[in-house]
């Protein structure tokens, strides 16, 4: 699931309300980031044993440049992309729909109607079996479970803030987002959860970015200040070529937006009310969370 599997995560065994999730140690400096997320393209492709990569495409930046990683890579690939049912999330997958559309690459549609996995129970089934807290993230392992092969998932950078006198780390994968992580230990299966933490020194590379700099001299102190621009210049400024969207989407603006009509509630009342509580009150989150990143992520400096 990453490189060497150097990330681990889980409740504690002395502590069931308390998780952890830990990253592992560099075993070189760090390159930029766009020349390691190419080493860890390569390293995927190898360690894939012949099997077939599958890229998981939705419309983000995050996607884009993991897509940009893998073309410079040479690594021979498929691309996916889950389409709802009625275009309900079409405003949000467009965007690379035209890029793979520029570059001439082919793709496939995996298309899902939305409403009724919702409604049908399709949504409480597949959170069950991977111990899923999200109703949205459990349509995206229902995409995992059409894929053959080695499905690859972009995931996010991590970035470093200062936070009450201790290290917090935004976008490290939580309890939430290891879900991800679940399906392919469930399932026995070759996968990458999360691209942009597949190895320590893919990590690091975005730590070691001047833009981040005020973050690691505790500079910033408030993780709503790395904002969605944050994260686009770290990619520009990482080597990475891919242009920020006109809004940052989930993909269920316009199914949340359906219900809410429905019930007559507002900002995702109702999704939240019918699909979301539920999964949370089954897999309540831990009390606790235990961020683990080795001190060297901090002290690299890029070749």
């Amino acid at each position: 699931m990453t490189y060497k599997n150097h990330f681990e995560y889980g409740r504690l065994s002395t502590d069931e309300n308390t998780f952890i999730s830990q990253c592992g140690l560099m075993s070189r400096n760090a390159k930029s980031p766009k020349i390691e997320a190419i080493w860890a393209a390569q390293a995927i492709q190898r360690n894939a044993a012949g099997l077939k990569i599958n890229l998981c495409l939705s419309g983000g930046i995050d996607s884009e440049c993991m897509l940009e990683a893998f073309l410079a890579a040479h690594v021979e690939f498929e691309i996916f992309i889950l389409k709802f049912k009625d275009d309900l999330n079409y405003f949000d997958i467009q965007t690379n729909l035209n890029k793979c559309r520029s570059l001439k690459l082919p793709y496939k549609i995996v298309e899902l109607d939305i409403m009724h996995f919702f409604e049908s129970g399709m949504c409480l089934q597949v959170a069950e079996k991977y111990n899923c807290q999200s109703p949205q993230l459990a349509v995206h392992l229902w995409f995992l479970e059409q894929l053959d092969g080695v499905p690859v998932l972009s995931g996010n950078p991590i970035a470093p803030i200062w936070l009450n006198d201790s290290w917090y780390f935004l976008g490290m994968p939580g309890e939430l987002h290891c879900a991800y992580f679940n399906f392919f230990q469930t399932n026995q299966r070759q996968g990458v959860p999360w691209f942009f933490i597949y190895t320590p020194e893919l990590i690091a590379s975005f730590f070691a970015l001047n833009c981040m700099q005020p973050y690691l001299q505790k500079n910033i102190k408030n993780p709503e200040l790395y904002t969605y621009g944050e994260k686009c210049r770290s990619y520009f400024e990482g080597g990475f070529s891919a242009q920020p969207r006109a809004d940052k989407f989930t993909g269920f603006e316009l199914v949340k937006n359906a219900y809410d009509r429905q019930y007559n509630t507002k900002h995702g009342d109702a999704f939240n009310k019918l699909f979301r509580w539920p999964l949370e009150e089954m897999f309540p989150f831990p009390e606790t969370y235990i961020q683990l990143v080795p001190s060297q992520y901090f002290l690299s400096s890029l070749e």
